[in-house]
């Protein structure tokens, strides 16, 4: 699920350009686009909004968010970026005590109402950004959602979160993958970064984590979005909106084929990498 931006303060910026992730080539009279955080929190927030309506169905949301649940541990989880409560919804459905944390007040706001319409209580949903956490191994699990791609020093970052974990608790992680892909949509939402596998393993370690899987999801979708970058656009992703038949259409497909192919075959290359790791 994608998730608000959170920044440590104090760090030097960690963009695309300073860490060698580079946009694909553009044209001559085209420029690579900078990244504003602010801007892009803001972008989220409003792609959030106009999605909401389309919380319990959209494919994307609905396929990550049960496969997240498969992999999460019983017990007391935090949400780190909670968003539109999608995901703590399930969680606290499948029995999970479930704290949800998000940096931005619309997020918090959004989660808030659609546990209440869940008749689920919402009295777990926190304001606060990563490095606002307070807990130390309190949490049997946690999950990050499309979290620390936001967060220049993302490392500190899962410090933080591997801080809030009993000695014996479980990461659920995803990122959005591949870093040659990193184009308009990126700098639209406020992305520092995208990981290629061997960085994200690399970065983990130095957190102090030791990973039990790592695997890409979403195969479907490298080929138009390479295709987007090339034309300097961002991918369209205006049937995710569901507001014609045609969307509603296409948006069951696509959440047929995540649930029956991407969330059991693990294919070589995908959008997204998600990781279940543990503190070592």
């Amino acid at each position: 699920m994608p998730k608000t931006p959170c920044c440590l303060s104090g760090k030097a910026h960690d963009t695309p350009a300073a860490t060698g992730y580079l946009a694909p080539a553009m044209g001559p009279s085209e420029e690579q686009p900078s990244l504003d955080p602010q801007r892009g929190r803001e972008g989220l927030e409003d792609h959030y909004e106009r999605w909401f309506a389309q919380i319990e169905t959209d494919f994307r949301a609905t396929s990550l968010n049960e496969l997240v649940v498969s992999l999460a541990p019983r017990g007391t989880v935090l949400d780190i970026g909670c968003g539109s409560g999608a995901l703590s919804a399930e969680l606290l459905k499948s029995g999970r005590k479930v704290t949800s944390q998000d940096l931005s007040e619309r997020m918090v706001e959004m989660c808030r109402t659609h546990l209440q319409k869940q008749g689920l209580s919402s009295d777990r949903v926190r304001l606060g950004s990563v490095d606002s956490i307070t807990e130390r191994a309190a949490f049997d699990g946690a999950v990050a959602l499309d979290v620390i791609e936001h967060i220049e020093d993302d490392i500190a970052a899962l410090e933080t979160i591997r801080a809030a974990l009993k000695a014996d608790g479980h990461l659920v992680l995803s990122v959005p993958a591949l870093s040659r892909l990193y184009g308009p949509k990126d700098v639209a939402v406020g992305h520092y970064r995208r990981y290629d596998k061997q960085d994200l393993l690399d970065r983990l370690a130095k957190a102090g984590y030791r990973v039990d899987s790592c695997r890409y999801w979403n195969a479907l979708g490298v080929l138009p979005v390479w295709l987007s970058n090339l034309r300097g656009k961002r991918f369209d992703e205006s049937m995710r909106y569901a507001e014609t038949p045609a969307q509603r259409a296409l948006n069951t497909a696509l959440r047929t084929w995540f649930r029956v192919v991407e969330n059991n075959v693990r294919p070589p290359l995908g959008l997204t990498l998600l990781v279940t790791a543990q503190p070592h």
